[in-house]
């Protein structure tokens, strides 16, 4: 718990975190420092506070690095992964569409071989209801 620097009042939790290395200090030490944003919740005033000190050294950026990395490999693969899912559904999804293609061609082919022997037979009923006439 922080206090806030107008009233007094305790707020328990930050609004917003953050970390930043910060200036060295006159040995020439650095620090990485996480920040919070507090709001407090009787006179409403912001306000900052250093909620950690840690001292910057090779190992710790090192070792964050390598974190990073490892994350990194881990979205690469799991991205992967994805991509090889989304492109055999998408080849799945073109064989289905050539096949549904294939047989709506054939029943168009059909259809249209219906009309023509229709129209054909609409014809010779014309000329033989045109002699009886």
């Amino acid at each position: 718990m922080v206090k806030c620097s107008k009233c007094g009042t305790e707020v328990a939790s930050p609004l917003k975190t953050w970390s930043m290395v910060g200036r060295p200090s006159k040995t020439g030490e650095r620090f990485k420092l996480t920040l919070g944003l507090f709001k407090c919740p009787i006179c409403e005033k912001r306000f900052r506070v250093v909620l950690g000190k840690e001292r910057v050294t090779i190992k710790g950026i090192i070792k964050e690095i390598k974190g990073i990395e490892k994350g990194l490999m881990q979205t690469s693969r799991s991205l992967r992964e994805k991509i090889e899912k989304l492109e055999s559904e998408k080849a799945d999804l073109l064989e289905e569409i050539d096949k549904l293609r294939k047989v709506g061609e054939e029943k168009a082919s059909a259809l249209e071989e219906e009309v023509a022997t229709l129209r054909k037979e609409v014809e010779s009923l014309r000329k033989l209801l045109g002699d009886l006439e």
